[in-house]
């Protein structure tokens, strides 16, 4: 289809806009002198400028990097008159890049104008243009690591649409605004686990020479504050008379399935995770095996609390897939605690506990309480899967015994709750 018309001796680029987008784009017809007689001249020069148009009708559909896709065209298209030899072409393409910049600027502003002016020329690339290639090069991590790195990059590559902008002060100042602005500023771990994954990003840009070699966008970045490790921050345990109120709060909302999580977290201190993914075939007379955990130290023998073991049996003879908490669902990086852990949440909120009350705090109430009743450090590491403080305990010790650990635990006990 042709997209030039004649009007006074000269060719016009032409392109009708979608009746949908009309108001959106504030035009029913793109139109614009070529300045040229010759229609095989006109045709050439028609064409970067209708794909420009298309591109921004794209954009308007949704298409986030249309318009730095077809810049990029222009550079190429630009590059292939400039090795042709021909300054004249040279200087019709540059007058209608022109055009388009100041069409850009009048319907986007400055900085949209500007930054497609330097893509097209050469000066600037578009932070997009090597992504899909570097998704390729982590494809051998954890799906989860994958979709959460794709995301900080995605977010650094939604500010800074040029790798250009991607000054040291520009990035600082980014990170100051992203750590201190806003109801939800991101936490220090954030930060830095977004830092991490940009490096990543940037170290394979610098390793297919798209930025020169040494360029060190990060280095101002200032290291934030770690609130977990000073004891200003991080989840804090439920008192013990909070748990009941849990307990009783799932039962009435006829959540069989939370309300046996709760219990089993209450009197174990394990995590969510290793909960869920406990089996019928790990379970023993008195005792279960915790065999996959975040850490060395959480692989473990856990006794069974005596409140705890009509509950655990009830379980046992109901279990239809093999699982101690029967019935739950996979997410897509083979998690089963990803749904439950939400129900917790809205759970909790809805009781009143902000958000630094998770179901970790179930862990911490319970060492907490061991901690009352006069267990030593290192036994309590021993039931929950911490790592030994100590590093004689850490080094040298098998860990406490099974009897030991079920007469410490069976001091906890929760006043008010019942499992019937």
């Amino acid at each position: 289809m042709s997209h030039i018309e004649k009007c006074r001796n000269l060719y016009y680029a032409t392109l009708k806009v979608p009746e949908g987008l009309r108001q959106k784009l504030g035009r029913t017809k793109f139109k614009q002198s070529l300045g040229t007689a010759d229609k095989r001249r006109a045709q050439q020069l028609a064409a970067p400028v209708v794909a420009m148009w298309k591109a921004q009708i794209r954009q308007a559909q949704g298409e986030p990097d249309a318009v730095h896709a077809e810049a990029l065209r222009w550079r190429d298209a630009l590059l292939a008159e400039r090795s042709s030899g021909d300054p004249e072409n040279v200087a019709e393409l540059e007058l209608l890049l022109t055009s388009k910049a100041e069409d850009i600027e009048g319907r986007s502003g400055r900085v949209a104008a500007d930054q497609f002016a330097n893509v097209a020329l050469g000066l600037a690339t578009p932070s997009t243009l090597h992504y899909e290639a570097w998704v390729g090069s982590v494809a051998h991590l954890a799906p989860k690591t994958q979709d959460q790195m794709k995301k900080d990059v995605q977010r650094l590559t939604t500010r800074f649409s040029t790798l250009e902008e991607a000054t040291p002060q520009a990035i600082r100042q980014w990170v100051d605004e992203l750590t201190s602005r806003g109801p939800s500023p991101a936490s220090p771990s954030s930060v830095k686990r977004m830092v991490t994954f940009w490096r990543s990003y940037w170290n394979y840009l610098e390793g297919i020479e798209a930025v020169p070699a040494g360029s060190k966008p990060f280095s101002l970045v200032r290291p934030p504050t770690d609130v977990k490790k000073t004891g200003q921050g991080g989840w804090v345990p439920f008192k013990p008379d909070d748990v009941p109120s849990l307990v009783r709060a799932a039962q009435q909302r006829g959540d069989t399935e939370l309300t046996d999580l709760i219990v089993l977290g209450a009197y174990t201190g394990a995590r969510i995770e290793e909960l869920c993914a406990l089996k019928v075939e790990h379970l023993r007379q008195t005792s279960f095996r915790i065999v996959d955990s975040k850490t060395e130290a959480g692989v473990r023998e856990v006794p069974i609390h005596v409140e705890l073991r009509p509950v655990v049996e009830r379980l046992k003879a109901a279990s239809s897939d093999g699982y101690l908490l029967s019935g739950l669902t996979f997410n897509k990086y083979d998690d089963r605690s990803n749904a439950i852990g939400k129900r917790f949440g809205r759970l909790k909120t809805a009781l009143g506990h902000g958000p630094k009350h998770v179901f970790h705090s179930l862990r911490k109430t319970l060492v907490t309480m061991l901690e009352d009743a006069g267990v030593s450090e290192n036994l309590a590491a021993d039931i929950v899967g911490h790592e030994k403080p100590r590093i004689t305990y850490g080094l040298y010790s098998g860990g406490a015994s099974l009897a030991t650990k079920a007469d410490a635990l069976a001091r906890v006990r929760y006043e008010g709750l019942s499992l019937q």
